[in-house]
């Protein structure tokens, strides 16, 4: 036996006794707009190459699916893709057949037993690689990177995480403290979680241990407890290795899941009191490098979760705030996926009845603060749920919406409709709620 089929053996009957995640067959994700777009192929295209991709016909691997949470939401969030999932758990993959069956994916689905490491002995090649919560429990990542790398297309994507070892520092001393108590090294029983979930509980609150680590729901939560207190083979690393990683894999970095979470500028007070020589270092450093930074200023982040692909697939385009007006005029608008719902549609036409703000918040968060549009917009959003729309197409719709200024009475000029949509669609773009396409 290898070390690397020593190791697995240490961690399958993990997954086996408790397949992962512990959800009810019948919970669903598709009201969980948020969860769906962690797991749409569309967004990193769109991050990487500027465009918009239709995920009909498209091959997506998950990489270690457990329970089968994550296909069902690789195929409510990627309509008419082919779905792969593979796992080390044949117990966990029995789980996710019967959730499959249970929700009647239109989508094909294809189950198969196996280490991330042999990857490359499946008939398939995939467009997108989604890889959660797997990376960190491999004795060396960038093999398990390497092997994705085997069967992703030459433009694929990959998004996969790892433990921040920061973040997890404190679970990482309480691994250890079982370890030494002569835990983690044979199969998790009931026992086991039993004397964990005592010991913890008799542990003074003041604790750092207890402190730090214990959270109510572990009371009655086996499945949150064994992931944290007693996770086999949990590792952590830091961003900087995350890069490594990458780099070792040949891999290009193309942004983190939650990017808008992610940024150092927002750690300042005013960034531009910064000394000139801080201020400097800092624009100068690539965005991975201020990534490094913002971790270590701010480790707050259980997942150092991203995405990548070969080298030298992506797109560059100036920033949207620059582009010339005869660029707008070629632009074409498109919704985010996940917006496209019954909801959504009844929500705008509800905030087109009257002069307010309408948000987005019901229907997508996808940012800390809450992001409100004049509810006249609506009908532009309307139109957008239909079909993409084209800038000029859009403006037309905004004129005859608004032919007049509502105060003065003077009429809308084409040219004064068009400005105004345009820095209406910077700001839905910057929020994410829609993505712009130019030829």
């Amino acid at each position: 036996m290898t070390q690397s089929q020593s190791h697995w053996e240490k961690i399958r009957p993990q997954f086996d006794a408790l397949p992962y995640p512990d959800e009810p067959l019948d919970k669903t994700p598709s009201q969980d707009t948020y969860f769906l777009t962690q797991h749409t192929y569309a967004i990193p295209y769109y991050l990487r190459n500027c465009q918009v991709v239709d995920t009909t016909d498209k091959w997506i691997l998950d990489a270690g699916c457990g329970s089968g949470f994550s296909l069902l939401a690789l195929a409510i969030a990627n309509p008419g893709a082919n779905l792969v999932g593979v796992d080390l758990s044949s117990k966990s993959l029995e789980v996710a057949q019967q959730r499959l069956e249970y929700h009647q994916i239109p989508n094909p689905v294809y189950l198969h037993c196996l280490p991330l490491e042999a990857l490359s002995t499946l008939p398939y090649h995939f467009d997108y690689i989604n890889c959660d919560d797997v990376l960190y429990l491999l004795e060396d990542p960038a093999v398990g990177l390497a092997a994705m790398r085997s069967v992703l297309n030459a433009d694929g994507i990959i998004r996969a995480n790892m433990h921040s070892a920061l973040q997890r520092v404190d679970y990482y001393r309480v691994q250890k403290f079982w370890a030494k108590l002569g835990c983690l090294e044979e199969s998790p029983s009931p026992e086991e979680i039993t004397v964990t979930r005592q010991t913890m509980t008799a542990l003074n609150d003041w604790v750092i241990a207890k402190r730090q680590t214990w959270q109510p729901v572990f009371d009655t939560d086996d499945q949150g407890l064994m992931m944290n207190h007693l996770f086999r083979g949990d590792t952590g690393v830091t961003m900087a290795d995350f890069s490594a990683f990458l780099q070792r894999a040949e891999f290009e970095f193309i942004n983190l899941l939650e990017w808008r979470q992610w940024n150092l500028a927002d750690l300042f007070k005013n960034i531009e009191d910064l000394p000139i020589a801080v201020a400097l270092g800092i624009a100068e450093m690539t965005l991975e490098e201020q990534l490094h930074l913002f971790e270590l200023l701010h480790p707050i982040h259980r997942l150092l979760d991203g995405y990548c692909g070969h080298p030298g697939q992506g797109r560059d385009r100036p920033p949207i705030e620059d582009w010339p007006d005869s660029l707008w005029q070629q632009t074409t608008v498109y919704l985010h996926p996940q917006l496209n719902t019954a909801a959504f549609k009844a929500g705008l036409e509800e905030g087109a009845k009257t002069l307010g703000l309408f948000s987005f918040d019901p229907y997508l968060k996808i940012n800390e603060q809450p992001i409100t549009v004049d509810s006249s917009f609506a009908s532009c959003l309307h139109a957008l749920l239909s079909k993409p729309q084209t800038v000029p197409d859009l403006v037309k719709r905004w004129q005859q919406v608004r032919p007049v200024h509502l105060i003065t009475l003077a009429p809308t000029t084409p040219e004064r409709a068009f400005q105004t949509v345009r820095n209406f669609l910077v700001g839905l773009e910057g929020a994410g709620y829609i993505m712009l396409e130019t030829p």
